[in-house]
């Protein structure tokens, strides 16, 4: 079954999830003026405070979280996407960016996006700090619209850290799936469901339907950060920006490393056990990676997935009233991002 399968019946596999994807993306040429919003935000005196962001941002991705709070207001019926669409999708991405930063910094991270972390090339005070100056400048932006956004994107921010704090090692705690579910919901989706949120209140909609949005978002949010802990074993360097395993041999609480785990495989203990030198543990790594990439730790994360998507369309088919059949341009946007999120492990 394919990932248009699991979100939209609808849709024959005559195009490819990426294409459709990539169709979306020429549905919200507002993207270019969130952009600038953004860059807008770096405005400092400190020549680290626009310097380190501008590195950030220059190294690209796939701005999911703005896409998502534009398709979402579209879809819902806003012709007109207003300077408060824009001053949310740019706020929600500058939290993204300062997240990014502080969880390198966390991390020890030497690398992002095939190039230097903004810590590996800025040093750890100066990247921490633009982190920060990247958080007060998105309480800027979210300050000036109604209290309904500046209190979703208060909580979303507490779940941020919250979700940080506990992704703690699986040798230094105790972590199941309900748990590491748990860390997904809370520092990836948080987001996800933000941008749904905001979109669905900006657009004029219900409290049903401001609610189904927030599903939506946060059930994708949840399956696009299964998804990227099964790349993690699954994909090569040269497509994720980054050494493969590095969730193995960082002891994460992924929900890949969980389920191995919990699977009791003698070769997964070593994930209780503090991590020896990268050197040391590289053997132990790729052998693991071999052993996961194509067996059940990773059908049963799929599975998962899958499940979180076909969720997250089911609350969308009913917030955008129910009918498949008549999806304006930007509904249908919504379901190819549901199945691109999908498609990179199916």
């Amino acid at each position: 079954m394919n990932a248009s399968t699991h979100s939209n019946p609808r849709i024959s596999s005559a195009p490819s999830a990426k294409e459709r994807f990539a169709h979306a993306l020429t549905l919200v040429p507002e993207l270019a003026d969130v952009e600038q919003v953004i860059r807008s935000s770096f405005k400092s005196d400190v020549a680290s405070m626009r310097d380190i962001p501008e590195y950030l941002l220059s190294l690209g991705g796939k701005r999911i979280r703005p896409v998502l709070t534009l398709l979402c207001g579209k879809a819902l019926g806003t012709d007109d996407i207003s300077d408060e669409f824009l001053d949310v999708a740019a706020g929600i991405e500058l939290i993204h960016m300062a997240t990014l930063m502080h969880d390198d910094i966390i991390d020890q991270s030497p690398v992002r996006r095939h190039k230097p972390s903004p810590y590996a090339k800025f040093g750890t005070p100066a990247t921490l700090l633009s982190g920060d100056f990247l958080l007060t400048r998105a309480f800027g932006l979210c300050a000036k619209l109604d209290d309904d956004i500046v209190t979703a994107t208060e909580q979303a921010c507490i779940e941020l850290v919250e979700g940080e704090a506990l992704e703690s090692a699986l040798y230094a705690e105790k972590h199941s799936k309900a748990s590491s579910l748990t860390i997904a919901q809370r520092k990836t989706a948080s987001l996800f469901r933000l941008a749904a949120f905001c979109a669905a209140h900006l657009s004029g909609g219900s409290l049903e339907t401001k609610r189904l949005m927030s599903t939506f978002g946060e059930c994708l949010g949840i399956a696009f950060q299964i998804i990227d802990d099964i790349l993690d074993v699954t994909s090569d360097e040269a497509t994720l920006g980054k050494k493969q395993g590095l969730d193995l041999l960082e002891r994460k609480p992924s929900l890949v490393n969980v389920l191995w785990l919990e699977s009791g495989d003698a070769d997964a203990k070593r994930l209780l056990i503090p991590p020896l030198s990268p050197a040391d543990e590289q053997p132990w790594v790729d052998a693991a990676v071999l052993k996961l990439k194509d067996g059940p730790v990773i059908s049963e994360a799929k599975r998962l997935a899958a499940s979180y998507a076909d969720q997250s369309s089911k609350a969308l088919t009913e917030a955008l009233g129910g009918n498949l059949h008549e999806l304006n341009p930007a509904g249908e946007a919504l379901f190819a991002v549901v199945d691109f999120a999908l498609d990179r492990v199916l």
